[in-house]
């Protein structure tokens, strides 16, 4: 098992001993080389070390560890991230998914889903040593990173893909799904000649295109089990979906 070193960056005393003493307890592999209470002692201490991972606390007096990681990442290559806060709020989700974060975890954090976080590192970690050890697609179908682990999805299943940045929305008949991937990553797996750029942040697969409302400027995808999708659409985009 790989050696991992890790700071933990929390304003407040009790939580912060307590993850101490659960990575001490569960975890004795995984060595915590600082302890930061202050944004500023934060950003010393991750330069000084350059951990393996950084468990943090999205508010901090002043500030937040978003703003932190932001700096930082002019920096250095940013490390393994594992969110800790009180807070169950969908937009500091969204947001730790545009940092590629290894989990979520709410205060004050369970034994098990720290273990869960900690093995998705773990994964994480032997798969960029040994990229031949990623499970192949199969029966047609593509591997996406996702917060949580991988998902499986074939070019037939996928309605449509919105990118935001370094993460992207993916539509599946069972629902949307958040990937930690570009749009031209999620392209070029599932294949071009099966799907259009609909603009700059849009992917519609080609094959489910039933039709194009110019007045209200969307395009209606139908599944062939019937279900319709309404697409926004810029200009750019009507254009691009009229010449597939």
């Amino acid at each position: 098992m790989k050696h991992f070193r890790a700071i933990i960056v929390e304003d407040e005393r009790l939580p912060r001993l307590s993850l101490l003493r659960k990575l001490k307890t569960y975890h004795p592999d995984i060595e915590v080389v600082d302890c930061c209470e202050t944004y500023e002692a934060a950003l010393t201490a991750i330069l000084r070390h350059r951990p393996d991972i950084l468990f943090l606390d999205i508010q901090l007096q002043g500030h937040t560890s978003l703003e932190l990681l932001r700096e930082l990442k002019e920096a250095i290559s940013l490390p393994h991230i594992i969110f800790t806060t009180a807070y169950s709020n969908s937009e500091y989700l969204l947001q730790a998914i545009r940092f590629a974060a290894a989990d979520y975890l709410l205060k004050p954090v369970d034994v098990s889903d720290l273990s869960k976080a900690i093995r998705r590192i773990e994964e994480r970690s032997a798969a960029t040593l040994s990229p031949a050890t990623q499970p192949p697609a199969q029966s047609g179908k593509f591997p996406f990173r996702t917060l949580n682990g991988t998902l499986y999805a074939g070019k037939d299943e996928v309605i449509y893909v919105r990118a935001s940045g370094n993460y992207s929305q993916v539509m599946l008949p069972e629902g949307e799904e958040i990937v930690l991937e570009r749009l031209g990553v999620i392209e070029s797996k599932l294949g071009e000649r099966h799907f259009v750029r609909a603009g700059r942040n849009l992917l519609l697969n080609s094959d489910l295109i039933y039709k194009i409302d110019r007045k209200h400027k969307c395009c209606i995808l139908r599944t062939p089990a019937g279900r319709e999708y309404s697409v926004e659409l810029s200009a750019g985009g009507l254009e691009a979906v009229e010449k597939r």
